[in-house]
């Protein structure tokens, strides 16, 4: 379902509450362009860990484990940290 940011934030607290009982999703779209998503905890996913265990268990060609290895480490160094938007 798709909500502009206007209705996100007018019905915020019941968009919550469908999101955690009927286990629903919501795009949250400003000027027609998605922004945010409003998802499930449970959803679908998976932490750092368990990606480099998956990673692990999926075979890659040495060369291609390297690869993935430099592109990660530059995506890296592209992040900033995060801050608090409240602070």
């Amino acid at each position: 379902m798709t909500l502009s940011v206007r209705e996100a934030s007018r019905s915020l607290g019941k968009c919550v509450d469908r999101v955690r009982s009927r286990n629903e999703s919501y795009a949250i779209v400003k000027l027609g362009v998605p922004c945010a998503l409003l998802v499930p905890v449970s959803a679908p996913g998976c932490n750092s860990h368990e990606l480099a265990d998956l990673l692990g268990q999926a075979g890659l060609a040495a060369g291609d484990a390297r690869a993935l290895a430099k592109t990660v480490r530059k995506g890296r160094k592209a992040l900033k940290p995060l801050q608090n938007p409240w602070g």
